[in-house]
């Protein structure tokens, strides 16, 4: 009877305790002076979510932020749970968070199921020192050298024999329901096959079999990680400890398996090291072994085991699915604007001839196919909150915005980007405002698709060649047109990611005739 009474009595201290921590927590956003949704005491404002799903459907989830900017302004709190965050579209803070204040926001913000194996120290969310000892900037460090041209000329030449079962893919289904077919499962599985070689030295064939395991499991985890179909993503966001339940959920048992082989991978290869073979080009995870040796002759903590496979698979996760959005994107805005399409044709043909092999030094320095990249990612930026820095040491923001170690600042990107204040005609396709300063964007506080400061995306460069190098083939052999069944674009935010609805996006694609494509020169 004592131990019953004494479990009683603990437990609801613990309770009291908890609500206690709450209550005080939803003081904190008048305290600092931000205006912003009432919350609920149990989620937050995180109802606010689900209630615009329920009323105006799935597709209005990208306009959430939006609509929550007109209502309070560029800068206010909103609670995932009793958690605030600072919510942010105002250019000048922005540029204090990610760069003048770096300092002082090097995590970044918690997403709580992610807060544990193969996320926790991993370069997307490892913290300032890291639970093993190596922090963000050590890894960063280790993962920069792995994306410098000179090896991202290397992995370019990868490339060629997947583009050419991509084509001939392509080809073979235009003969079909008049060349209609979804261009976004396409890209799926060229950029899955493409990860897979570049990042794991894996060559699966995705494009031809889309019943290859890894992608079967891939689009698996991809359709599940989401808060909408995961009950434990949901309670973690409200009760962090549900995080441990990640790897019993159906997409952490997809995980888990992937995770087992990139495992295995790693090893093989650090024994293939130590016999003196190295693969040539090399992938991802041999860059990331000869970086870690180099730590090692340095006498620097080397990346344990884990860690390596947890960089590995982000890759594979992050560089999968955002660039075969963006490219289904930029697919579509081809369809419906001809007119850019033509230029962008004209571009290509003056740039390489029929048959010429579309090579890393000139693709990468085609202008207009560089707006159209940029405008793409403008328009529809594939990921919109992965942006968010945690505080770790308190400060002011905005010259009035008091910061508590813990608090986050998130920019929903897209917001950004799609407001009149930054961008004429912002929610209209027009690659030609970035010809005039084609440099702006990979600085400016008000172009953000792969974020900003010393924690943007250390991809960038490898989804930029990967987007430009298949938009341009598919562009030289292919005129893309709108599916009339499928005209008008409906897009969704699930999760961080920005993605067409449903999962897919349909175009109908006419080989061109080849003697249309004239030789340059």
């Amino acid at each position: 009877m004592t131990l019953a009474v004494a479990l009683f009595i603990g437990a609801a201290t613990f309770l009291l305790y908890e609500i206690l921590k709450r209550w005080r927590n939803f003081q904190l956003r008048d305290e600092l002076g931000l205006d912003g949704p009432k919350p609920n005491f149990f989620f937050g404002n995180f109802g606010h979510f689900f209630d615009v799903m329920r009323t105006k459907g799935i597709e209005a989830t990208p306009e959430i932020y939006p609509n929550l900017v007109k209502r309070f302004d560029k800068t206010f709190g909103f609670y995932f749970g009793s958690y605030l965050e600072i919510v942010t579209t105002d250019p000048e803070i922005i540029k204090e968070v990610f760069i003048l204040q770096f300092g002082n926001f090097v995590a970044r913000k918690k997403i709580a199921i992610n807060m544990v194996y193969p996320m926790l120290d991993g370069l997307l969310q490892v913290d300032h020192h890291g639970t093993t000892g190596v922090g963000w900037k050590e890894m960063r460090s280790s993962i920069t050298a792995i994306f410098t041209s000179g090896k991202m000329r290397k992995m370019h030449g990868l490339f060629e024999d997947k583009l050419c079962s991509l084509i001939d893919v392509l080809k073979a289904k235009c003969k079909q329901s008049e060349g209609c077919m979804d261009i976004y499962g396409e890209y799926q599985a060229f950029t899955m096959d493409m990860i897979a070689r570049c990042a794991l030295g894996q060559n699966i064939s995705c494009i031809r079999d889309r019943s290859t395991e890894c992608y079967q499991r891939a689009r698996h985890f991809l359709a599940n990680i989401t808060y909408s179909k995961s009950i434990v993503y949901r309670l973690a966001l409200f009760f962090p400890i549900f995080k441990y339940l990640r790897r019993f959920t159906v997409f952490g048992r997809e995980e888990r398996i992937l995770l087992g082989q990139l495992s295995d991978i790693v090893h093989e290869r650090n024994v293939q090291r130590a016999k003196g073979f190295m693969p040539a080009p090399p992938d991802l995870i041999d860059l990331m072994l000869a970086e870690n040796e180099k730590r090692v002759e340095n006498q620097q903590n080397p990346l344990n085991h884990d860690v390596i496979v947890s960089n590995a698979w982000a890759f594979f996760i992050a560089g999968y699915e955002t660039t075969s959005t963006t490219l289904a994107f930029a697919t579509y805005c081809l369809a419906k604007h001809p007119e850019v399409q033509i230029s962008l044709l004209d571009e290509i043909k003056s740039t390489f001839s029929t048959d010429e092999a579309i090579d890393y030094e000139r693709v990468m320095k085609m202008p207009y196919l560089h707006a159209i990249f940029c405008e793409t990612l403008r328009l529809y930026p594939p990921s919109l909150t992965f942006t968010g820095r945690r505080c770790i040491k308190k400060t002011v923001i905005g010259g009035r915005i008091r910061v508590p170690v813990g608090v986050s600042v998130v920019c929903p990107v897209h917001a950004v980007m799609w407001s009149e204040e930054h961008y004429e005609r912002p929610r209209e396709f027009v690659p030609e405002r970035f010809l005039s300063s084609p440099s702006k964007p990979s600085w400016s506080p008000t172009f953000l698709p792969f974020g900003i400061g010393p924690r943007n995306c250390v991809g960038a460069r490898f989804a930029e060649m990967e987007f430009k190098t298949v938009l341009t083939e598919v562009v030289r052999r292919f005129e893309v047109k709108l599916d009339p069944e499928h005209a008008e674009l409906r897009t969704v935010s699930a999760n961080v990611l920005h993605g067409p609805k449903d999962g897919v996006l349909f175009a109908k694609l006419i080989e061109r005739e080849f003697d249309i494509i004239q030789d340059s020169g």
